[in-house]
């Protein structure tokens, strides 16, 4: 014979017969797809989110975490600007300090002095800086009508919010109610958890 074995080729076996029907596990890298993505993708992806899931996204992820807090007023601003451009433009919202905040002389509450505050000078304005201006327009407090003027008493409506906004309330501690300022959940992921 000249160099071949009976003249016959060989058959090819699938891999699982040749180990015996013991597959071998090939090692898969795991790839974070959230981690991997641009950061400017996924400011833009969460300025669609609505605000009071903010807090779940913060506690999701290390990474994502960071990058709410360190561009919290980026991702606020392309919300409101994608969002809210009406009433962006209706109350005159201008930059301060990196933040979209309404410089419209109507949008400012009075302080509530009617309750002795844990933390007294901690109550937010409309016209501070933060991301409570975008949870105020998410809310919807003021309504308006085709022609862009606002449906009932307005200084009352933003005042309501800003209470609401500011509230405290009492916690019971060793049988004893302390007061205590705690933010509104829409809040938490900003400002933290208040000691």
């Amino acid at each position: 014979m000249s160099g071949k074995k009976n003249g016959r080729k060989r058959k090819r076996v699938p891999m699982d017969m040749r180990t015996r029907g013991r597959k071998k596990k090939r090692a898969v890298a795991k790839i974070d797809y959230l981690t991997n993505m641009p950061p400017k993708i996924l400011l833009r992806i969460l300025s669609h989110v609505p605000m009071k899931s903010f807090l779940d996204l913060y506690q999701t992820h290390p990474q994502l975490r960071r990058l709410m807090r360190s561009h919290a007023s980026t991702i606020c601003n392309f919300t409101i600007l994608e969002r809210f451009p009406f009433e962006a433009w209706k109350f005159e919202a201008k930059d301060v300090q990196g933040w979209l905040t309404p410089t419209a002389g109507l949008i400012c509450g009075k302080p509530r002095k009617d309750t002795g505050l844990v933390v007294p000078g901690l109550q937010l304005q409309l016209y501070e800086p933060g991301p409570h201006f975008l949870f105020f327009l998410e809310k919807q407090v003021l309504q308006f009508d085709s022609e862009g003027k606002v449906i009932g008493d307005m200084m009352a409506a933003i005042q309501k919010f800003m209470n609401e906004l500011n509230k405290e309330t009492p916690v019971v501690y060793g049988g004893q109610d302390y007061p205590c300022w705690v933010w509104l959940r829409e809040m938490v992921w900003y400002h933290g958890v208040p000691s």
